[in-house]
C-alpha cells in the first residue's frame, strides 16, 4: 500500500502541426500572380512617367476593382482546407506559374484563364470556396482578356459609339472616334483605354466579387443590380469624356492626372454602393 500518487504524465513525444497550402489558396495565388503579370505593362508604364508616390496613388495604373478582386480571390481561396489532388494539380500550377513569367502579356492571360477554368471544372461539389475563387478569377478575365479582345475585333463601331455620345452631349462634330473640342480649338481621339467597354467589364468584376465574397446566390434582383452597375460605369465614362471635350485647357489633368483618378474613384464608390445594396437585399431574401 502506498500513498504516493502520480505527479504528472510523461509527454508521449514532441507534437507537430503540419501546415500546408490548401488547394484553393494555391490556385488563388497562382491566379493572382497571372493576373498581375498580365498587367505588368501598365504598371511599368505608370512607373516610367510618374513619381513612385503618384504611381502608388494611381494604384500602378490598375483599377482598384481589380486589386480588390485579386485580394478577394486570395481570401476566399484560403477558406478551403483540401490539399492538392496530386500530379495533375501540380502540373497545372507549374504551367500557370511558367506562363506568368513569360514576358508577354498574352501568356499570363492564358495562365489566368487556365487557372480559373481548371479550378472551376475540378472544384468539389462540397468545397464552395474553390468554386467561388474560380468564379472571381474567371471574372478577372473580363477586363484582362475578353474586353480587350472585344475591343480589338469591334474597335471601330464601339469607339465610334462612344464618340457620337460625347459629341451629342457637348454639341460638337464627330469623325469616327475623333471628337472636336466644344470651343473648336482642336480634336481628341477616344482610344481603347477610354472605351466604355473597359469600365463596364470592371463593374462585372466588382459585381461577381461581391457575390462570391459574401456567398450570395445570383438571382434576378441581383442581376438587375449588375445591370445598374454597368450602366453607371458607362454613364460616368461618357461624362468624363464630355468634360474633356468641354475643357481642353485641362485635358492632361482630366485624362491622366488627378481628374482621371477622381473619376476612377467616383465610379468605384458608386458601383460599390450599388453592390452593397444588392448584397444586403439579397442576404435578406436568401437567408
Amino acid at each position: 500500500m502506498t500513498f504516493v500518487g502520480p505527479v504528472g504524465h510523461a509527454p508521449a513525444g514532441p507534437t507537430t502541426k503540419t501546415a500546408y497550402l490548401s488547394r484553393g489558396s494555391a490556385f488563388a495565388a497562382a491566379g493572382v500572380l497571372a493576373a498581375l503579370n498580365a498587367q505588368a505593362d501598365h504598371i511599368i508604364l505608370d512607373l516610367s512617367w510618374q513619381s513612385p508616390l503618384d504611381a502608388l496613388i494611381n494604384l500602378g495604373g490598375i483599377s482598384a476593382v481589380i486589386w480588390a478582386a485579386m485580394a478577394a480571390a486570395w481570401k476566399i481561396g484560403g477558406e478551403g482546407n483540401r490539399p492538392l489532388r496530386g500530379s495533375a494539380d501540380v502540373a497545372i500550377l507549374s504551367i500557370i506559374i511558367f506562363f506568368s513569367f513569360i514576358p508577354i502579356s498574352y501568356a499570363a492571360q492564358a495562365g489566368l484563364l487556365l487557372c480559373a477554368c481548371y479550378l472551376l471544372g475540378t472544384a468539389d461539389r462540397h468545397d464552395d470556396a474553390e468554386r467561388r475563387t474560380a468564379l472571381v478569377l474567371l471574372a478577372l478575365t473580363g477586363p484582362l482578356i475578353w474586353g480587350r479582345l472585344l475591343l480589338r475585333v469591334f474597335e471601330t463601331p464601339i469607339l465610334a459609339l462612344d464618340a457620337r455620345l460625347v459629341g451629342a452631349t457637348i454639341g460638337s462634330s464627330v469623325d469616327g472616334n475623333i471628337v472636336r473640342f466644344a470651343d473648336g480649338s482642336g480634336r481628341f481621339i477616344i482610344g481603347d483605354p477610354c472605351s466604355s467597354v473597359h469600365n463596364m467589364s470592371l463593374a462585372i468584376v466588382l459585381w461577381t466579387t461581391a457575390a462570391m465574397l459574401f456567398k450570395i446566390r445570383i438571382d434576378r434582383q441581383y442581376v438587375m443590380i449588375g445591370v445598374a452597375m454597368a450602366g453607371l460605369m458607362f454613364a460616368l465614362n461618357v461624362v468624363r469624356l464630355s468634360i474633356l471635350g468641354l475643357f481642353p485647357a485641362h485635358f492632361d489633368y482630366l485624362h491622366v492626372g488627378g481628374g482621371a483618378v477622381l473619376f476612377g474613384w467616383a465610379g468605384l464608390l458608386g458601383a460599390a454602393l450599388l453592390a452593397g445594396k444588392g448584397i444586403i437585399d439579397a442576404a435578406a431574401r436568401q437567408h
